[in-house]
């Protein structure tokens, strides 16, 4: 069932088509809001138990898509707003789960 291996897409969209996908929904999120500190133990607990999941989908092929509004830009670049996601929290001092 592997229909991401050997693809060439560098960029690791999703193949036209599968028997199954998962989907991390609204899963990006650089916490800047009020009482976010108190989401946070319960978001990286998420976020850890998120990247399990996402490797062993990876491990059978099931691509792996995120939905997000990315601070109200449906159509924005992951790998930069990924980048500036955890640049802010590094430099607060912060971590993050990859």
């Amino acid at each position: 069932m592997n229909q991401m291996r050997g693809n060439p897409d560098r960029l690791h969209h999703a193949p036209d088509s599968s028997a199954a996908a998962l989907l991390l929904i609204d899963v990006i999120n650089d916490l800047e809001f009020d009482d976010a500190e108190d989401l946070l133990p319960s978001a990286m607990k998420m976020a850890t138990a998120l990247a399990v999941f996402k490797r062993r989908a990876k491990e059978h092929g099931i691509p792996v898509i995120y939905v997000n509004d990315n601070f109200g830009r449906w159509r924005s670049d992951f790998p930069k707003l990924l980048s500036i996601v955890r640049g802010k929290r590094r430099a607060a001092g912060k971590s993050s789960v990859d």
